[in-house]
């Protein structure tokens, strides 16, 4: 019984291991700067507002603090299918608060309005 040897790696996880990285690798390329991160995108953002506006053909993610517009772009075309026409994007800072006799701050966020093509629509669940 051998506790020290190396395992064999098979093609299969070899074949996942760079598939990933490539992935990795064209997130990070998308980013622009920084450290890699699998995507761009974290999540929809609900509010009263957002779904106001999605009536109207605009969406809103929250979106990585290192991503930029045409990386969005590139994204939500790439993930849902669709044509953008105009991303906006709005950076909010953490708030300061008070726990106790020490000060903190919450973290900030940074979120897109991504327009899309008249007729395009995007389904989020």
């Amino acid at each position: 019984m051998n506790l020290f040897t190396k395992k064999a790696k098979t093609e299969e996880n070899k074949t996942e291991k760079t598939a990933l990285k490539a992935e990795v690798k064209t997130a990070s390329k998308l980013i622009g700067r920084g450290t890699p991160v699998k995507s761009v995108l974290k999540q929809p953002w609900f509010s009263e507002r957002a779904t106001i506006l999605a009536a109207k053909g605009q969406y809103v993610f929250l979106v990585n603090p290192e991503a930029t517009k045409p990386a969005v772009r590139e994204e939500i075309e790439r993930r849902y299918g669709v044509k953008v026409t105009g991303v906006n994007m709005i950076t909010i800072k953490g708030k300061l608060k008070r726990y106790g006799y020490k000060a903190g701050r919450r973290n900030g966020i940074k979120k897109a309005i991504v327009t899309l093509k008249a007729g395009d629509k995007i389904e989020i669940q």
